[in-house]
């Protein structure tokens, strides 16, 4: 038995071991600790307080340039400056923001957005962008008593014309449902229609970045590295921004389109569309009364009336039965017909638009007057398959541009389309009312043009460009299986549509150093006079509401020997095409005449 000294002195050993092999074991932990984060874990650790104190950002590229032909811009980038508050490390952030308040003018409801966008712990913040210089001037002098404020410099989308808004399209803020990574760049921008969306990749150019250093408050103290991005490449369009403009103005109030094409290339020089829209309103964040503006115009603004329209093209369409005419072996195109005013067939009995008649006319005198009865009786001969096969070689039911603008192919009816789309077999009826290109018949503006082009360069297919060619000639072969005078005798039924004094555009010829304009006039059916109508008085187009009457239509090239262009004019409700679309197609000749087109 171990004596009282001995015993607790054993004891006091054992706990002197029990304590030592304790703080032992805490030391070696610790060290472990300290080992692992000091040696093992420095590279983690040093990059979780690098990104306490270094910013990484990305460099916005400068967006390629949009010319025309001649370069004139279309598209540019203008300098602007921000105020941005970064609510990075501010204790009292509603406090900082409303310091700011004293030093620019803001509206109340925007004042309560930012304190709004603070409490859902946004970083980084824009108060106001289009800073005057005066603005500028007043933060920059303070800038040391706000906290986490900063002015940026950007470049901002600016479009230069009104009316080429729908062949540039815009730029937009891009779509986190599409593009999540590019969403989270501030200031990018990627383009959301037409030429701006079709081509955004080129334009886009590459992105850099840079690393900086922040103090507490998230102002920049040092530059730590960076990589300058590349621009992007700028685009040179067909269009003559200076014919674009003319023929939007020339169109004044009225709703309506104006397509002009370069014969020799297929360029496209003015694309017009109106109404449109400014581009430069859907840059950056667009005010709600201004969307409603646009949503709710009748007219409809964001409308491609030129690609996306489609309306009957009325007797422009005589031209292509004229055509389909020369694929008979027994067609005498000087063969007399006698048009009384009107045409029965079977018991329905279809009006001529001259209720007196036009006489004995044969099929240049029938094109020059537009007479109806001509082509009711020439359209049962040719039969609509014939015809149908020569519209869709002269451009009438294809799609252009679709990469571009999801432009749209109208509609050529046949017998195999009505059979699909009403389950009805075709009847002569549908012939007859599609020689005058009403009925089913459907087509843009740019299918119009495309078609006369292709009869005034005789016969060659041509094909529309909206990109600026390097070549002055059209490589574009002849059209397969086409009577050269068919497209002959065309031509001179629409130069006397023109310039013979019994012609439907006599009013409109040109005088320009004897260059002269040749053409065809025509009037698209929006609906009929009821006889209720008729017996209330309304018995003319005229006496119907303006949103009621037909639309005017005229297609034509210029000059008529050796033609360089041609074009289509469609004046929305205008009626008459003799009386609303050939003057400006007159107007538009002169213009053609001058060098900056």
């Amino acid at each position: 038995m171990l004596k009282p000294k001995k015993q607790n002195s054993l004891i006091f050993n054992r706990r002197l071991f029990l304590l030592s092999s304790v703080k032992l074991i805490t030391f070696s932990v610790i060290f472990n600790r300290l080992y692992n984060l000091q040696i093992k874990q420095s590279d983690k650790y040093k990059k979780l307080a690098d990104n306490n104190r270094v910013n990484l950002s990305f460099i916005v590229p400068s967006r390629g340039l949009i010319f025309d032909r001649n370069k004139n811009l279309l598209a540019d980038n203008q300098e602007q400056y921000q105020l941005i508050f970064k609510s990075y490390n501010i204790k009292n952030k509603i406090k900082a923001m409303e310091k700011v308040f004293n030093y620019v003018e803001l509206p109340e409801n925007k004042k309560y957005d930012l304190k709004k966008q603070i409490f859902e712990n946004k970083i980084k913040i824009l108060v106001k962008k289009n800073m005057s210089w005066n603005e500028v001037a007043k933060i920059s002098s303070n800038i040391t008593e706000l906290e986490g404020v900063y002015i940026e410099m950007v470049l901002v989308r600016k479009y230069i014309s009104i009316s080429a808004s729908h062949v540039v399209g815009y730029v937009g803020k891009p779509d986190k449902n599409t593009n999540l990574k590019l969403s989270k760049v501030d200031g990018a921008r990627v383009g959301k229609l037409a030429v701006e969306a079709a081509f955004d990749k080129g334009l886009q150019g590459k992105f850099g970045f840079k690393k900086e250093e922040v103090n507490a408050h998230g102002r920049v103290v040092n530059e730590i590295s960076k990589v300058n991005g590349t621009a992007g490449s700028d685009i040179s369009l067909s269009i003559s921004k200076n014919l674009q403009d003319y023929s939007f103005n020339r169109l004044g109030e009225n709703a309506g389109s104006i397509v002009v094409l370069n014969i020799n290339t297929g360029e496209i020089l003015a694309l017009v569309t109106k109404p449109s829209f400014d581009s430069n309103d859907f840059v950056g964040e667009m005010h709600p009364d201004k969307w409603k503006e646009i949503i709710n115009n009748n007219l409809n603004p964001l409308f491609n009336r030129a690609i996306k329209g489609t309306y009957p093209p009325g007797s422009i369409f005589k031209l292509i039965v004229v055509l389909a005419a020369y694929s008979l072996k027994d067609f005498n195109p000087n063969k007399k017909y006698f048009c009384n005013g009107s045409f029965k067939f079977g018991d329905q009995i279809f009006h001529c638009w001259n209720d007196k008649g036009h006489g004995f006319v044969d099929c240049k005198e029938a094109l020059a007057v537009s007479c109806d009865c001509y082509f009711y009786e020439l359209s049962l001969k040719v039969g609509i398959d014939n015809i149908y096969d020569v519209a869709r070689k002269f451009g009438l039911g294809n799609a252009y541009l679709e990469e571009i603008y999801r432009s749209s192919k109208g509609l050529i009816p046949s017998k195999v389309w009505k059979k699909r789309q009403y389950g009805r077999t075709w009847t002569k009826t549908d012939t007859i009312v599609t020689s005058i290109g009403q009925g089913f018949a459907l087509a843009s503006p740019l299918q119009l043009a495309v078609m006369i082009s292709r009869i005034a360069s005789g016969g060659k297919n041509i094909m529309p460009k909206i990109i600026k060619q390097n070549s002055k000639i059209n490589e574009n072969n002849d059209i397969e299986n086409i009577n050269k005078e068919g497209i002959s005798l065309i031509k001179k039924g629409m130069y006397d549509a023109v310039n013979s004094s019994m012609g439907t555009a006599f009013a409109s010829r040109t005088y320009n150093s004897g260059k002269l304009m040749c053409g065809k006039t025509a009037t698209s059916q929006v609906r009929r006079i009821s006889m209720k109508e008729r017996e209330e008085g309304i018995i003319k187009n005229e006496d119907l509401p303006r949103n009621q009457r037909d639309h005017a239509l005229f297609v034509g090239y210029y000059p008529h020997k050796k033609p360089k262009y041609g074009f289509c004019v469609v004046v929305e409700h205008g009626g008459s095409g003799s009386k609303s679309a050939a003057p400006i197609a007159k107007d538009l000749c002169f213009r053609l005449n001058l060098k900056d087109v």
